[in-house]
């Protein structure tokens, strides 16, 4: 919760320089009466930091669908947006208007294969990340453009790791530090 303060703090300061002063001291009056609700607010709003990260997962198989949702659902600034036994229900679902930040893909399903569907999903999608029982080296092959890659069976270790990492290496806010 500390490193949330301080990086309200900072981005409160550089509303100071940068703003005129009407927008600054509105959220300092709110402050100090205690409503919270507006500090929110202006977090997601005025100074861009996400109360959430969406996730789409797409897996033919229920199973590795369950354990990825009961994952995001461990990780408090994750959100399930949905999640998809048939990739063309995703290819109808997820519309252009929608921004995914994290796509899970099955590799082997019925119908179509992942790296094919995020080809479709790529421009709705922050990144791709390629849940398989398949090697690394082999989806490489297949398809480079994806930005990780978590084995089955995947463990909560894993899949935490790796979203700290794209978070970490893409500078993104998290609303707490602890919580991966």
């Amino acid at each position: 919760m500390a490193n949330l303060y301080h990086e309200i703090k900072c981005k409160l300061i550089y509303c100071l320089i940068n703003m005129p002063i009407t927008t600054v001291l509105l959220p300092f009056l709110c402050l100090a009466i205690g409503i919270e609700v507006y500090i929110v607010k202006l977090c997601t709003a005025y100074l861009n930091l996400p109360m959430y990260y969406s996730c789409a997962i797409v897996d033919d198989e229920q199973h590795a669908i369950d354990v990825l949702h009961d994952y995001i659902e461990g990780i408090r600034f994750l959100k399930l947006f949905s999640a998809f036994n048939n990739p063309f229900d995703a290819l109808k679902t997820i519309s252009a208007g929608d921004k995914i930040d994290f796509l899970f893909l099955d590799i082997d399903m019925d119908g179509m294969k992942g790296t094919e569907l995020s080809q479709h999903l790529r421009s709705k999608a922050r990144f791709v990340i390629y849940a398989s029982a398949h090697l690394e080296n082999e989806v490489r092959n297949i398809d480079s453009s994806f930005e990780c890659y978590l084995g089955k069976p995947i463990s909560m270790k894993r899949f935490a790791g790796t979203i700290d990492k794209l978070i970490r290496l893409n500078n993104l806010p998290i609303k707490n530090e602890n919580s991966l």
